[in-house]
This record gives C-alpha cells, structure tokens and sequence, in this order.
C-alpha cells in the first residue's frame, strides 16, 4: 500500500512486459504512487486476498501489523496512507480507536464506502499527505502505522520525522519498507547493480578494471530474456526508495527519536524471482511456507520488512 505521500499500493499488477528496470535506480522514476494506484481504488481490495494467480504479500503484512499492535494495544492509532482502508477497517473491527488518511481522493472515498458498509463510522477516514496533514484529534496518537506508504514518499528521512511528530511519547510507529538487501537473494541484474554501486568501489578502478567487473558481474547476473506475467512497480516506473535493515536504525530511526524495536520480514521470494513468472505456483507453494517473519533468511530472500519503533 502507499503512494508518494499516502496510498496504498500492489508490490505489483497483473500485465504483460518483457523488459526490466533496475531497482537500483528507482531515483528517477517519475510516476506518483497515489496517482497510479488511485485509479485502482475500486479494485484494490483484491490485493487482500489469497487468490491464484497473485502472491498475497498484503495479507501477511497486514497480519504483522496487527500482531504488533495487538501486543503493543495502543490508546489511538492512525492508518498513515489508509489505500482503500481494508486495513483501518481491520483495526476498527479488532477494536482500536483508529482514524485513517489517504492523498489519493479515489481511495479517501473507497475507503468511507468500506467503513460504512462494514457498519463503520466513516468519519474515521480523511485526506491528507504523508508529509503534511493535519490530525483529526488534538492529541497526538499512541501508535501510527504506515502499510506500504512510507517507501513511496520524496524523503524518507522527512517522512518519519512528520510522522514522530504526531507521536505521543514512548509511542510506537510501524512502517514497511521495501528491502534493498533483496537484490542479493534476486541473482538477476538487480544483483549486479547492487554489487555495482554498493559493493565495489568501481569510481576508483581504473576504465579497463572497470570494464572487466561489470562484464564479469553482468554475465553472472544476466536480465532474463522472458515476457513476464506482470510488472512490479519498478517497471512501472513509480517512484519508490529501498533500504538495507542493516542500517535503518542508524539511518532513518535514532535520528528522529526513535529506538528499534524489532524487524520482521514479508512478502518471501523460497526462489529466485523469475520463478514467479516460470513457475508461479510452485514458488507460491514454497514462498507462502517461507513466511515466517523473523526468519533469519528474510534478510536477503524477503522483497520488503516492517519495522517496529518506539519514540524515545
């Protein structure tokens, strides 16, 4: 879920492409994720199901949240970028004292027709951007969750910091981001970028060395030559920023007052991803039994991770 600022968004949709772009280079991606998928918000709901031909990655990221927030049972909590509100619709049932907000228009009103056919109020839900919305309480919120919404924002590091400061003290904020620690586990040329940029320091190699690592590595991690089954929102070209676990703490946590209280890993790739487009329901099959959050191999095999933090 998520957009630029808010609305929620599928990890990917369902059409035919046979090209690639890198997820190194999402940087100059020009789509707004609250425009795209807002002009799915009818539809949506459909990433919450476990249907056959789609990996239900919403539906355990969905179930994480909420086993956080039933340990945690916050006084208030705010859906920051609510999509079409299945999940704020999940936490008002479950019984928190939940509001929600979207800057996709298409997903606000999705979403007060969900709460209300679901006999909810449907006040609970408003308009408002990630970086710039103004709370419908004067208090702030004890827990603030954020389903696939913070990673498509301009400024990550921005973000956390409007969202911490509608957080109560000692308050917890949970929000997913999507894995730059996958490229390893892809072995396609997500793999050979990630290599490329992080890895070795190619700007002091001489042209030749140069030249010679990227044809190694290029050969090793080739694009698949396959007319894919569906593209992910890097081949859709929608604007979106990945980041290593290893270093959210120190990167997007500690300098905005917050202090980590675990990672836990989603949407599981049992192998490499080519396999969803060759074999997709073997690798559903193994993929789902994968998916137990706090598995070590998330690290490198999980396409994204949701992070549990509490204000210092």
């Amino acid at each position: 879920r998520g957009t630029v600022t808010t609305a929620s968004t599928p990890d990917h949709k369902n059409n035919q492409v046979s090209t690639t772009v890198s997820r190194m280079n999402t940087s100059n991606n020009q789509r707004e994720a609250f425009v795209e998928f807002g002009l799915e918000a009818g539809t949506y709901d459909r990433n919450y199901s476990d249907s056959p031909d789609r990996y239900p990655d919403h539906v355990f990221r969905l179930r994480i949240f909420l086993d956080v927030l039933k340990a945690i049972q916050p006084q208030s909590l705010l859906d920051a970028g609510c999509g079409s509100g299945v999940p704020l619709a999940t936490f008002l049932k479950a019984g928190f004292n939940a509001y929600g907000f979207d800057r996709s228009p298409e997903m606000v009103e999705e979403t007060k027709a969900r709460l209300q056919a679901n006999g909810l109020d449907a006040s609970r839900v408003f308009a408002g951007d990630l970086d710039d919305f103004d709370p419908p309480t004067s208090e702030p919120f004890a827990a603030i969750a954020g389903l696939g919404s913070v990673y498509y924002t301009v400024d990550t590091q921005k973000t956390i910091n409007n969202l911490v400061s509608h957080l109560a003290p000692r308050g917890n904020l949970v929000f997913s981001l999507r894995n730059k620690l996958f490229s390893l586990g892809s072995l396609n040329e997500y793999s050979a970028d990630f290599m490329l940029q992080e890895f070795f320091q190619t700007q002091q190699l001489s042209s030749s060395a140069k030249s010679e690592l990227q044809t190694i590595i290029s050969e090793r991690f080739p694009k698949a030559n396959i007319e894919k089954l569906f593209a992910n929102v890097d081949e859709r070209q929608i604007r979106s920023n990945l980041h290593n676990p290893l270093t959210v703490e120190s990167e997007l946590l500690t300098p905005n007052g917050l202090k980590l209280e675990q990672i836990y890993y989603y949407h599981f790739h049992a192998l490499p991803p080519i396999f969803e487009h060759t074999h997709q329901q073997e690798f559903y099959k193994l993929s789902k039994e994968r998916e137990i959050p706090t598995d070590w191999r998330g690290m490198f095999t999980a396409s994204c991770f949701v992070v549990h933090a509490s204000k210092i």
